[in-house]
């Protein structure tokens, strides 16, 4: 991009010089206001308002992490000074476990890319997003948004969309506690109506995790006894057998036999006859 076809938006002591496309900042409005929250998403043009606009209003960044912001949340960082990504979600990891799998993508804007979008999702709730954008000319200013958007296919099931757009991985759950729980999904569904499958009878963020923990129950203590089927635990017979495929007797544990060594005398060896012996000393 040659420097005829650019203009100057920002220098100062705070920041960078920023060079945009003259075509782009004829027709992106300037916005008086950076609005904390918004349960939709913004527009590419909305966004590069926002990020062509800050070097207005200092007030706009944010000198320290949110930490789990709520839903809607929107938020401008300088990524240098603020380590932005370090708010208290857990979202979903790559194949490996150890890094965050993130979506990139570069965004256009009156049919020029200018923008550069990195997406992430949560582990725990699918359809709770975060969002991060910054100007390809200016990267070190970034704007986040948190949002939950359930699926719209969800809202046609029996039950309730909040529930439907709960992960459905069991080994998820079992890494919460309750309040761990409670401390994750309220600020996830902030500003969403809740309501159960008929649409009729109020829910809450504690009914949520209760029915979640009633639906994803701890891991049962493996029986090494009784079968499943069998009356009671402990119950039933060693050599009871199940011919159920969903039950399975673990046998118990056996120690291993350790053998014992014991003394065996040797035995003598056997005395010879009377007359071998006297033939020896001459006696006929």
């Amino acid at each position: 991009m040659s420097t005829k076809d650019t203009t100057e938006v920002a220098e100062n002591s705070h920041h960078l010089k920023i060079f945009l496309p003259k075509k782009l900042l004829e027709c992106l409005p300037r916005c008086p206001l950076l609005p904390p929250e918004r349960l939709r998403w913004n527009t590419n043009e909305e966004i590069a308002s926002y990020l062509i606009t800050f070097e207005k209003h200092d007030e706009w960044l944010s000198c320290a992490p949110k930490t789990r912001p709520q839903n809607g949340s929107i938020i401008l960082y300088n990524r240098k000074k603020v380590k932005y990504r370090k708010d208290g979600y857990l979202w979903k990891k790559r194949k490996d476990g150890k890094t965050t799998r993130e979506d990139h993508m570069k965004l256009k804007v009156q049919g020029m890319e200018c923008l550069y979008g990195c997406y992430v999702h949560s582990s725990i709730v699918p359809t709770f997003h975060r969002r991060c954008y910054w100007l390809l000319q200016n990267p070190d200013i970034v704007l986040v948004h948190y949002l939950n958007v359930p699926a719209l296919e969800d809202c046609g099931k029996g039950c309730s969309p909040i529930f439907c757009s709960i992960s459905s991985d069991r080994r998820e759950w079992l890494k919460w506690s309750r309040e761990e729980l409670l401390g994750q999904l309220k600020p996830m569904f902030h500003g969403i109506k809740w309501s159960c499958g008929n649409g009729t009878e109020e829910f809450s963020v504690e009914q949520l995790v209760q029915q979640i923990l009633d639906t994803h129950p701890t891991k049962p203590a493996p029986r090494t006894h009784a079968c499943l089927c069998s009356g009671g635990l402990g119950s039933g017979s060693l050599t009871h057998k199940c011919s159920s495929t969903k039950h399975r007797i673990i046998s118990p544990k056996v120690e291993p036999r350790t053998l014992t060594l014991t003394s065996i005398p040797h035995p003598h060896p056997p005395e010879p006859p009377v007359g071998s012996f006297l033939r020896h000393f001459g006696v006929p």
